[in-house]
């Protein structure tokens, strides 16, 4: 009986130890996702913008300023964006560090 105190309180204990562990260790596996995910929409982002900018050369070129026009509000738009995602994984970097810190001092 004494034996199965022991085992019990040694459960308890190793789960209240641990459990902040593996929590850590999400969060960095969340954080690390978060981050593949800005990377991913700030390359989208880009390259909607390249692809605005092209057209939008092509408008003036051709002398349709109304879609110049549109053109540039799509830009706008896609820096807006860029500006977001570069602002998101500048802080989900940020986090990352902080739990990679936090599980080493443990």
């Amino acid at each position: 009986m004494f034996k199965n105190v022991i085992a019990a309180l040694a459960g308890v204990f190793a789960l209240a130890v641990l459990s902040p562990v593996y929590a850590q260790s999400g969060d960095i596996k969340s954080d690390t996702k978060d981050i593949r995910q800005d990377r991913k929409d700030l390359r989208k982002d880009r390259q909607e913008r390249r692809e605005d900018r092209r057209e939008m050369r092509d408008d003036l070129k051709k002398g349709d300023l109304k879609g110049a026009r549109e053109e540039r509000k799509e830009m706008r738009q896609d820096t807006k964006d860029i500006r977001q995602d570069r602002k998101d994984l500048h802080n989900d970097r940020k986090d990352h560090r902080e739990d990679r810190r936090e599980q080493h001092k443990k």
